[in-house]
């Protein structure tokens, strides 16, 4: 990296700085499962590393939180766009240079980040608890040198029109430096009470909603037509898709505050845009459902048609929870119960993190121009990742319902701790499984960079994938 960070942009190879931002975003895949499952052995295992205080679960909680969401699904994304973005117009990156210059700090801010939040220095507030020069850094070091790049890109192509999931990447790219900005007033200008409380959680809702499930998306919408050969069903319903992405997601998030004193009609919207994500969240499924007419039996020999629509298909049930669940009727019974923390990892760990690992493994055999090293290795990720996942989710969905009796029945705290015992060991068990696929998918896709048979010129890694 470092001899490209001071090299003539066009002395840069292209492809360059997504191969970069491919592998950081494993590392931090691995790191922050790493940490994950640590901190599920802590509650699974009270006694489990106990005595030291940076070890204790209140410090490494949200360094797994951050590492997962700005290290691996952010640098992921940023992965995708340097590729996907010049692929579709036809063109090259606007800055290779500015790309490597973008990955290096991006890892030396999210390294400062964390170390710091790891030592205590934290705001307090979930999903931004970075203190605010970090958020800072990341809203003027990373987003906005990657906005500019793909906004550039866009701009200088040589195609036509502009294809859906270059639609996605510009709006997400600009509405989340906006999120970072404005969802960190409190800290730079020290706003508290209720203030604070609804501007944490317009954050921590906007950065799912408009960064995460959006770009996540767009993913979709390039890598099930490219690897199949099949026109995208409707270029109709993915505008559907992104307006309504536009004006539905970006809630005013007051759902998260159901039980605070906001007022009435506040709290009732919020309720209802909540509903009314299954809006896009139908088009989207429907698209690319249609999309791979034809072509289904890809799923079973494709690691990337696997993993993409594994993560399509998870968004019917986030969806489904993640509408109802912001209504009264619900909301009362499960906010602030791990049935919470399931639905969280069913969007990042679920989800995107299946989107986003067909994108990294399609997009690093492309730029390398290798086939991967070992597809039984890709099948083991990916089957310890869905195994792992789902034995998670579902673990930690009948602990919150357990939580959510607790609660509403007064039971006493200790009988409810007893009761979730044994969803906690297999919370572990299940991050365990997912952690170590990581560990494997970083060792294959080492070996694909280092040993993968290189691709003939004219043909494609995914041909290629299952030629002895």
């Amino acid at each position: 990296m470092l001899k490209y960070l001071f090299a003539k942009n066009e002395d840069i190879p292209s492809g360059s700085a997504a191969v970069f931002f491919g592998f950081s975003a494993i590392v931090w895949f691995v790191i922050g499962t790493g940490l994950g499952s640590f901190n599920a052995a802590k509650l699974a295992f009270p006694d489990f590393v106990t005595g030291n205080e940076y070890f204790a679960f209140g410090h490494m909680r949200q360094v797994h939180v951050m590492a997962v969401i700005f290290g691996w699904i952010s640098m992921a994304f940023a992965m995708a766009m340097m590729y996907i973005t010049p692929a579709l117009g036809n063109n090259k990156l606007w800055s290779e240079k500015l790309g490597m210059w973008n990955c290096m700090l991006w890892n030396v801010g999210l390294t400062l980040g964390l170390t710091v939040l790891w030592a205590g220095v934290t705001s307090g507030r979930e999903y931004s608890d970075f203190p605010w020069p970090i958020d800072l850094y990341l809203a003027t070091c990373v987003f906005i040198p990657l906005g500019i790049n793909v906004w550039m890109t866009i701009l200088n192509r040589r195609t036509q029109g502009i294809y859906t999931t270059n639609w996605f990447f510009a709006a997400a790219t600009f509405m989340v430096i906006i999120v970072f900005l404005v969802g960190n007033l409190p800290e730079f200008f020290h706003l508290t009470g209720l203030t604070e409380a609804y501007l944490t959680w317009w954050f921590a809702h906007n950065v799912l909603g408009l960064w995460i499930t959006p770009v996540a998306a767009a993913i979709a919408y390039y890598t099930i037509p490219k690897v199949t050969g099949n026109p995208l069903y409707s270029h109709r319903i993915g505008h559907l898709h992104f307006w309504s992405v536009v004006v539905f997601y970006s809630t005013p998030a007051a759902h998260h505050l159901m039980s605070a004193p906001l007022p009435e009609w506040l709290k009732s919207f919020a309720s209802v845009e909540g509903v009314l994500i299954l809006v896009p969240a139908i088009a989207f499924v429907s698209n690319i459902m249609l999309t791979m007419q034809g072509k289904w039996y890809m799923f079973v020999e494709n690691i990337e048609v696997r993993f993409t629509i594994t993560g399509c298909l998870m968004a019917i049930p986030l969806n489904m929870q993640g509408g109802f669940q912001q209504t009264r009727a619900i909301n009362w019974y499960i906010h602030g119960t791990g049935w919470i923390v399931a639905h969280a990892h069913l969007a990042l760990l679920g989800f995107s993190t299946f989107l986003e690992a067909a994108a990294v493994y399609y997009g690093l055999q492309s730029i390398l121009k290798r086939k991967l090293y070992s597809i039984t290795l890709a099948n083991l990720h990916f089957w310890l990742l869905l195994i792992g996942f789902t034995v998670y989710w579902v673990s930690m969905t009948i602990a919150g319902l357990i939580q959510g009796a607790g609660k509403i029945y007064e039971v006493p705290y200790i009988d409810v701790v007893i009761a979730e015992h044994p969803y906690m060991i297999a919370r572990w068990l299940g991050g365990t499984m997912v952690f170590s696929g990581n560990v494997l998918w970083l060792y294959n896709m080492w070996m694909t960079a280092r040993k993968g048979t290189v691709v003939p010129q004219g043909r494609m890694p995914h041909e290629l994938a299952y030629e002895r």
